[in-house]
């Protein structure tokens, strides 16, 4: 019953132990991400003070995904270098729906956060004034109704223009972080980043993917010449589509002379898949050398044991050609990506963390915290801006059984001078892979884990 009143090394100085511990610009800006070493997180200097955030969300249960950013806030961050102590403090809380298998709540009072009755109040720590030091919105999961399109209609637009007007109000800045697209709508989208722009807010958004393991460690150097690429995934186009999309862009805005935009989108369904492959639409190249990279994947025919594929046709103003496909029971819960670059093909794994961990969302989480420190994203938002655009037409070109011409994607950006915290080994070790949950903590083991 719902109740709607609520990421060369780290430095061993940051590790907390071996083992688990308790621990309480405008569209043409020039922006980019650089995979680095991990930064030192030290504690606060004598004096000096954690930065005080905001946990906005709309459900946190097991496994939710304010569970697997939000716990690790409160109590470590498991990589594979081991226990990261957090740096950033959650001071308060409101959760949208509150249901029977909500573990918020109880998470929260182990650790004396308040969580408050409206939004306004927990950014306001139950003041009349913005008092926090960043907003992180968790905007998955929950019961939320679906349009016409099969696209689940989270509030994200609603609960972001609230948090920018209480910034408004404060006539002061502070970083928000939002958890995947931007909305569920191009229109929303864009309301978002215009309303950030407005506001000088500087924000981050998007998916755990461009910050999980790759099986090789493949990362284009900048101004690689990509002529075309694919990303490979599984689900729904609204579901995990996006994913994908960011699974393909973190990965070819790093081309010769930078994101350009998107001129057109094309979303295919079944059959319609397998004669755009056959056509050259999509390269039968990229796409097998992407899937063959995959651990996983099932052995025998891609067409007969896939039973609806999915395709969204990436046409990029500067030629690139790009795609995403979602092959469910062949990749068999894999992801993937595959280019032609400098005329060559390239592949790898987009490895996550299977385990209790879910520790691809340590890495992301590590970014967030760092951002939250410093102001800085690691990455553009444009990036955001523009994989939120291309999964929301993908799905609409899918609708409407026609390309959709896309110049309000003409989104231009760079990627000099951001840097991005990522793993250094191919596949999770470490504490990455547990023990997890600390102890007291059992009671957030997902189901499939109990024994």
């Amino acid at each position: 019953m719902k109740s709607n009143h609520r990421r060369d090394f780290i430095k061993k100085s940051t590790i907390i132990s071996a083992g688990i511990g308790l621990v309480p610009t405008l569209l043409s800006g020039k922006n980019s991400i650089q995979p680095s070493a991990i930064p030192a997180m030290n504690k606060p200097a004598i004096g000096g003070a954690m930065k005080n955030i905001a946990f906005i969300a709309n459900i946190y249960r097991n496994s939710a995904h304010a569970d697997v950013i939000g716990t690790k806030l409160f109590v470590g961050i498991p990589a594979d270098e081991g226990m990261i102590e957090p740096k950033v403090k959650i001071a308060s809380i409101w959760i949208d729906q509150i249901g029977e298998n909500d573990t918020g709540v109880r998470i929260a009072e182990m650790n004396g956060t308040p969580i408050f009755s409206t939004l306004e109040e927990a950014l306001c720590l139950g003041g009349d004034d913005l008092a926090v030091d960043g907003v992180i919105y968790i905007g998955e999961h929950g019961d939320y109704k679906y349009n016409r399109l099969g696209q689940k209609m989270y509030p994200r637009m609603n609960y972001l223009e609230r948090i920018f007007r209480e910034i408004d109000a404060a006539r002061k800045s502070v970083p928000v972080f939002t958890d995947k697209a931007l909305s569920y709508s191009w229109l929303d989208s864009k309301w978002i980043y215009d309303r950030a722009n407005e506001l000088n807010v500087p924000m981050m958004a998007g998916s755990s993917l461009p910050y999980c393991w790759r099986d090789p460690d493949l990362v284009h150097p900048i101004g690689t010449k990509i002529t075309e690429a694919v990303a490979i995934g599984y689900a729904s186009l609204d579901a995990y589509g996006f994913h994908v999309t960011e699974i393909l862009q973190c990965m070819v805005e790093r081309r010769e002379g930078g994101e350009t935009g998107v001129t057109s989108i094309l979303g295919l369904e079944g059959a319609d898949v397998w004669a755009a492959i056959d056509s050259g639409k999509i390269s039968q190249k990229l796409v097998d050398a992407a899937c063959d990279k995959i651990r996983g994947k099932a052995i025998g025919s891609m067409r007969e044991i896939v039973k609806t594929p999915y395709a969204v046709l990436v046409n990029y103003n500067d030629g690139t050609k790009g795609a995403i496909l979602m092959l469910d029971e062949y990749v068999n819960q894999g992801w993937a990506y595959a280019a032609d670059a400098n005329g060559e093909t390239v592949a790898t794994e987009f490895v996550l963390d299977h385990s209790m961990s879910y520790s691809h969302f340590s890495y992301l989480t590590l970014n967030i915290q760092e951002y939250m420190d410093t102001g800085k994203p690691p990455t553009p938002i444009e990036r955001n801006l523009l994989t939120s655009g291309v999964i929301d037409m993908g799905i609409r070109s899918l609708a409407k059984n026609k390309v959709i011409k896309t110049p309000f994607l003409n989104i231009k950006y760079s990627v000099e001078g951001y840097e991005s915290i990522r793993p250094s080994n191919p596949r999770p070790t470490g504490q990455s892979i547990g023990p997890w949950p600390p102890a007291g903590y059992e009671f957030i083991t997902p189901a499939k884990f109990k024994k």
